[in-house]
């Protein structure tokens, strides 16, 4: 990184505050577990309170107030960074607000205090840079929960400018990122009205409203029942479960069993089983590689989630012609409207082209009284709100005894080509309205982000003259932190002798054996198992550095901990 010549490059360690615990991790799991939440008293800070530069605040928990004294290291002030050691993204950054009253962080949350001549949201900025993002992802570990540690967080490489450049920097991206901020809040509004036309152009054409004007215009197009009079309905397979009498209301043009909604005059209210043969699809057996990676299409979920709303033609998995056969998928005719019923509820899409089906969808193949285009529409106008045909909580599912049962308020032939048409271009519209509102919020993302990455890089500044009084800072805080450190030692020191005087004075002994041992090998000691609060009283250990020796024994993988973190195993 070239940087201007007043400027230097330190470790974040180099810039904390000189005082204990400058930088500190929340506590063990077990010295703090949700258990332990009450309703108000001393805010713990948490992950999901942690977001890239802001400060999330609606998830609030709180601990007794009594508990502050125990957790005193960890505790958070305003103004101070705290650091997301795991999710996405990892190392995001935000300042405590000045309003939080007393806080502690809990476990992956890191917390910095930094000294008071460095600016504690310049810094804030340059951890949420692109360029820290990359230098946090190459340093994490894990492969289920991938996070950072404590070190990886101390030598991050932070570019420092003067004093009074790092406060001109700040006045400059606040107003940057301020004005990228109302740039991106005004595209997302955008962005949900594009989608709030979409679902009332949808609602509005497949329930009549769109084409009100046309019926007045063409008054003796035949009817719907004239229309299902003269198509005959399509053979449906045999078996399977009866279709439910209960009635559902959807929100448009789709109901289980006939609803008592008015329709526009020449529509019906009509079973889809009289228009649209039903059907469904198969996997065939992962056992058997020769059944995979055929020339035969095989719609799945992830298809259907890429392809909703429009016509598939080619699918990311095929079968071939043995697992078809040694199978209960059929190759399904180009035209078939495909509903996924069940995990990920709702995606329609239309075979372009024939192929196979997985059992996680509804086919329905259309009679010449009903266009797939229509029946398409249809079922997407009534959005989420398809869930209500279905049942479970978790993972909803829509069983065949409702979807047999489904009915469809049913237009003239010619009307539904007239409302599949002007659909298409209103549809058309939304979505170019919408793609234009995303391409606005990216690029107001992508100012704040730039920003901040020209700032870092000295971009935005002038050089006046050598790094000397960087450098002279950096050397202050270092004394002081030397200092700082120097007393704590020799108060540690102090305190150490009064107790063993104490002790000597009291027992005519030295003190506990213990206290030279390991925590691992105390716990071996008592028969391999024992809880926290036991394990303690063991120690001569202040509390805090206990759990600071816990933590230690238990991340090099001496102790393990209880599911329930209330026991202590070593082997």
């Amino acid at each position: 990184m070239n940087l201007p010549s007043d400027w230097v490059t330190c470790k974040f360690e180099d810039l904390l505050a000189a005082e204990p615990n400058a930088l500190a991790d929340g506590p063990f799991g077990s010295a703090l577990k949700s258990s332990d939440y009450t309703e108000t008293g001393c805010r713990v800070i948490r992950l999901n309170n942690v977001g890239v530069g802001v400060f999330l605040g609606e998830n609030k928990a709180f601990i007794e107030m009594q508990r502050i004294a125990d957790l005193k290291r960890h505790e958070a002030k305003p103004g101070d960074l705290i650091t997301a050691a795991l999710g996405d993204p990892l190392g995001r950054t935000c300042q405590v607000p000045i309003d939080i009253g007393p806080a502690i962080v809990k476990a992956d949350c890191f917390r910095s205090r930094l000294h008071k001549r460095i600016d504690s949201e310049l810094i804030k900025f340059w951890l949420n840079s692109n360029i820290l993002a990359r230098y946090f992802d190459e340093n994490s570990k894990g492969v289920g929960r991938v996070r950072i540690t404590l070190s990886v967080l101390r030598n991050a490489i932070i570019p420092l400018p003067p004093e009074k450049e790092q406060k001109r920097l700040v006045i400059k991206l606040r107003s940057i990122l301020d004005r990228s901020a109302i740039a991106k809040s005004e595209a997302q509004r955008a962005s949900t009205a594009a989608t709030a036309l979409k679902v009332s152009g949808l609602r509005s054409g497949v329930t009549g409203l769109l084409t009100n004007k046309w019926r007045d215009k063409e008054p003796s197009v035949e009817t719907a029942a004239q229309l299902l009079a003269r198509v005959a309905p399509p053979q449906q397979a045999r078996g399977g479960r009866q279709a439910t009498e209960v009635k559902m209301l959807g929100v448009a043009g789709i109901a289980v069993n006939t609803p008592d909604i008015e329709i526009p005059e020449g529509w019906s209210w009509t079973p889809l089983y009289l228009v649209a043969r039903q059907e469904t699809g198969h996997t065939p057996s992962r056992q058997h590689p020769e059944y995979w990676d055929g020339d035969i299409g095989w719609l799945g979920i992830k298809d259907a989630r890429i392809h909703h709303g429009s016509v598939i033609n080619k699918t990311i998995q095929k079968i071939t012609s043995a697992g078809l056969a040694g199978s209960s998928a059929r190759i399904l005719p180009a035209g078939t409207v495909c509903l996924s019923r069940t995990a990920s509820v709702g995606y329609v899409t239309i075979l372009g082209t024939p192929m196979a089906t997985s059992q996680d969808f509804v086919t329905w193949t259309c009679t010449p009284a009903l266009l797939p285009e229509y029946l398409m529409y249809a079922l997407m106008a009534e959005g989420k709100s398809i869930r209500r045909f279905g049942r479970g909580s978790t993972h909803t599912t829509i069983y065949f005894p409702e979807l047999r049962a489904l009915n469809i308020a049913l237009p003239p032939i010619r009307e539904q080509n007239e409302i599949v048409a002007r659909l298409n271009r209103l549809l058309q519209h939304a979505d170019n309205l919408k793609k234009q509102a995303d391409r606005s919020i990216k690029a107001a993302e992508d100012l704040a982000s730039k920003s901040i990455t020209h700032a870092m890089s000295g971009k935005f500044s002038v050089s006046s003259s050598d790094n000397s009084e960087v450098t002279a800072l950096l050397r202050t805080i270092s004394e002081e932190r030397e200092a700082t450190g120097k007393r704590r030692k020799k108060m540690e020191i102090t305190e150490a002798s009064l107790n063993n005087h104490a002790t000597e004075l009291s027992s005519g002994s030295n003190l506990r054996e213990e206290k030279a041992l390991t925590l691992r090998s105390i716990v071996l000691k008592v028969g391999g198992t024992i809880s926290p609060k036991a394990l303690w009283k063991r120690t001569d250990l202040t509390i805090e550095e206990f759990y600071r020796c816990l933590r230690d024994e238990v991340n090099a993988g001496q102790i393990h901990e209880s599911e329930d973190k209330e026991h202590l195993h070593a082997h």
